[in-house]
């Protein structure tokens, strides 16, 4: 039509096109980063309880859209960001003063209603992260970007199309950057937390933690949730081992509770997308019988071991970067204690120090 070749391809001075018209665009340029674009696209943000699906770890480049439901394909972005803090807390920010609130408030789309909102998250941050923002704002008009307050979905451009219009979209410059991703991946590879269930046992024991309360209690239905402590919380771990007299443990998740273990151990057995129990009894992830063990270290102590574990294995049921996770027990081997503290550079006296500090 005369509208989209008004618009494409773009000439000195001339406006750049509005992103909600790009939308299956924008979806294939974060397929070439293998960004997993469609980790949360089911689940809608109507509430700050919704905030609890994003990650509370880690940040970088961010895509907010609208669609009409949750199952609908089309999706009409609208703003694209860059955090240095986790997407959950950014998110909460923007819900309390920021492009969220102006959703939610109804001040945004003001010529359209019945349109959810929902988000891409992607693993790229830093450098890496900012340049690709700057390659979609010269690309297209983000509405929550630019001001507008009213959104066009009269029509949607077509992928293929698209890139035949763009001529100077720089493929090269994208391709290096997620090659560049790859390499840094690479590099960062962690060891599988299964297999450094011994080292983990170690740390646990010189951080004067309990682990025998629940060692030979298996997890098996909500009901085994109610043994753990309902009036407090700390840092955690889930782990597998073949019968609850074995002495095999292999480590599977680590996360901090912040009200009570009870509580947050009910939200696993409850919650189909970040419920980790929950995975284990739908056999989402295959293994073996499941147990915790709740420790006494609260607060900064908390997230400082937790910290310590995170960026030292990799634990099975912790979404990586792309959030995905894996989906079976790996039980090739366990490392003796002395092998991972002799090769591997694991800041753990330091981390006791940092506790101890704490205390």
């Amino acid at each position: 039509s005369s509208g989209i070749n008004a618009e494409w391809p773009l000439r000195p001075g001339e406006k750049p096109p509005k992103a909600e018209k790009c939308g299956p665009f924008i979806q294939y340029v974060l397929d070439e980063l293998n960004c997993n674009v469609r980790l949360h696209d089911g689940e809608k943000i109507d509430t700050i309880e919704d905030f609890r699906k994003f990650s509370g770890h880690q940040g970088g480049l961010y895509i907010l859209y609208l669609k009409p439901e949750p199952q609908s394909d089309l999706r009409y972005p609208v703003y694209v960001g860059v955090t240095k803090q986790s997407f959950k807390e950014r998110f909460v920010r923007h819900a309390s003063s920021g492009v969220i609130k102006q959703v939610w408030d109804g001040d945004f789309p003001a010529n359209e209603c019945g349109l959810g909102l929902y988000a891409y998250c992607t693993h790229y941050q830093g450098s890496a992260a900012r340049r690709i923002k700057t390659i979609l704002l010269d690309m297209c008009d983000f509405a929550l970007k630019t001001g507008r307050k009213d959104i066009d979905i009269s029509e949607i451009y077509p992928t293929e199309w698209t890139k035949s219009n763009l001529d100077q979209f720089p493929w090269e410059e994208l391709k290096k950057i997620a090659e560049g991703e790859e390499e840094e991946e690479k590099k960062k590879e962690l060891i599988p937390a299964e297999k450094g269930g011994a080292f983990i046992r170690f740390l646990l024991d010189e951080l004067n933690c309990n682990i025998e309360m629940h060692d030979r209690e298996e997890i098996k239905d909500a009901d085994d949730v109610n043994k753990f402590p309902g009036h407090y919380g700390g840092l955690y771990l889930f782990y597998m081992k073949p019968d609850p007299h074995s002495e095999l443990r292999y480590p599977i998740y680590v996360g901090v509770a912040k009200k009570s273990f009870k509580e947050r151990f009910q939200r696993h057995a409850e919650c189909k997308f970040n419920g980790n129990l929950q995975k284990i009894w739908s056999n989402e992830f295959r293994g073996m019988g499941v147990y915790a063990v709740c420790t006494h270290h609260q607060g900064a102590a908390a997230r400082a071991i937790k910290k310590l574990l995170l960026d030292s294995f990799d634990f099975p049921l912790k979404r990586n970067k792309r959030g995905r996770m894996r989906t079976e027990l790996d039980t090739s081997e366990q490392l003796p204690a002395e092998y991972v503290k002799n090769n591997y550079n694991i800041p753990w006296e330091e981390c006791l120090e940092k506790v101890a500090a704490k205390a």
